[in-house]
């Protein structure tokens, strides 16, 4: 049952903000409910004229009241590349496409490797931000100077073999190892990119690029931590699963708890095949697959051998993504297009609105223990969407991350938030954002140890 603790009686005392009429899911149904908030809190689920007053009404007749998304793989940029992504911008986008909690990954520049970068991180996202943030950290090249005043304030370290944070490092199974024992230490888990292809050498074209980064190299990657997991038993966490391949050994190796893992939008819907890559931007790591990757991985994720959708929003300005394909960087806007992309797959019939749920708003909250979000109940955060259906169709140019260029152009969806609500607060209605930053949500968000 996805919607709980439904109030009946009269005499309710006023509530700070009522969303009045709207469809709320119900064991797997929409169902016309009123959801009321106070104090940041979903204060109930109410049917019919069984609702109290509130400070301020939302009419959201014909209109679905969800979880905010909670998207626990995000690029937000920031400090010295604001030009690519801030905290305001990021953070807006996030608002816009109907996600109210964000994970931020520890590759920025400078890194997230102590606890004086991350506090500097910290500050900046509170006086920017939009909706919750929360971050990971990474590690140093001496696993002993590890920095443990982050721990508090971090949902796990995150580490990229192919690509590591510091140049020197190699990630020799000693190294995967000694990683896992960190990460076990402080009861956090450890994230990695699935890839074992070195980026010192770009490809000169775009077939070089995708044999270099191919689902054997990813399969490999996998293979060598899940191999070590079990010689630490840590918490591992693999990061946007693109090839079936990939899915299927993560499935005979399942650990409800101890590993998970997550697969984006693009991997689940764009083919390689489908772009003519005379430019960016349809270039992200792990790169597009094939048709049949993008079935079985849906296969997986119903079969929740793959846990939840995250974004891995990565935005580039114009002139890199627009660039010739061995020049420009890999990564793209995503924070717009999930919701309503996903959304979308439900309208259609091709998802259960118990499936996205699961994926998009309960799943990320269980696998990061984000307290109290998720969940459209009563006494969990008020982070909360309102949903209008209808047609439209994905256009960059209208984004609000700084990164306009998007593989899913033209792309017909058939939902759009209209209405965000962080912690009980309005932050994005229409197209307009009613407070300014740096006001709404927690940063870092919350979580439980």
């Amino acid at each position: 049952m996805i919607v709980t603790n439904i109030r009946l009686g009269v005499g309710h005392m006023s509530a700070d903000l009522v969303l009045k009429n709207g469809l709320v899911i119900v064991e797997g149904k929409p169902v016309v409910r009123s959801v009321a908030i106070s104090s940041g809190k979903i204060d109930g689920i109410f049917i019919g004229n069984d609702v109290p007053s509130g400070k301020e009404t939302i009419d959201c007749d014909g209109n679905y009241i969800l979880p905010g998304a909670i998207d626990i793989h995000v690029h937000l940029r920031d400090l010295s590349r604001e030009d690519k992504e801030d905290f305001s911008t990021g953070t807006k986008a996030a608002a816009a496409g109907g996600v109210t909690t964000v994970l931020d990954m520890p590759n920025s520049q400078p890194p997230t490797l102590s606890w004086n970068a991350l506090r500097e991180k910290i500050s900046r996202a509170r006086e920017r931000r939009y909706v919750n943030i929360g971050f990971y950290g990474g590690i140093p090249f001496s696993i002993e100077d590890f920095d443990t005043e982050m721990v508090p304030h971090i949902h796990g370290l995150k580490v990229y073999p192919h690509s590591p944070l510091l140049a020197e490092v190699k990630f020799t199974s000693n190294r995967i190892r000694e990683s896992m024992k960190l990460a076990k230490t402080h009861r956090i888990p450890l994230l990695f990119h699935p890839d074992v292809a070195s980026t010192e050498d770009q490809p000169v074209t775009h077939d070089e690029f995708f044999k270099r980064h191919s689902c054997e190299n990813e399969v490999e990657s996998i293979r060598n931590f899940i191999r070590i997991r079990e010689q630490v038993d840590c918490r591992l966490h693999v990061c946007h699963v693109s090839c079936a391949k990939s899915a299927e050994l993560i499935a005979a190796n399942r650990a409800e708890s101890s590993l998970t893992a997550e697969v984006t939008p693009h991997h689940l819907l764009l083919q390689r095949d489908s772009f003519s890559h005379h430019n960016g931007v349809a270039k992200m790591l792990p790169p597009l697959r094939t048709k049949n990757d993008n079935n079985e991985l849906w296969q997986y994720l119903q079969r929740c051998a793959i846990d939840c959708v995250a974004t891995d929003h990565a935005p580039h300005t114009w002139g890199e993504k627009s660039a010739k394909f061995k020049y420009a960087p890999s990564g793209i806007s995503g924070l717009e297009t999930m919701v309503p992309i996903l959304l979308t797959e439900v309208f259609d019939g091709n998802l259960s609105w118990v499936e996205y749920l699961r994926y998009c708003c309960s799943g990320p909250a269980r696998i990061m223990h984000l307290r109290e979000k998720g969940v459209l109940t009563k006494g969990y955060d008020a982070d909360i969407v309102v949903i209008e259906k209808g047609e439209w169709r994905i256009e960059g140019k209208d984004f609000y991350s700084k990164s306009k260029l998007t593989p899913f152009e033209g792309r017909i969806i058939k939902a759009k938030p209209i209405h965000t609500i962080v912690r009980g607060d309005v932050v994005y209605s229409h197209g307009n954002f009613p407070i300014g930053p740096g006001y709404a949500g927690h940063v870092p968000v919350a979580s439980i140890i």
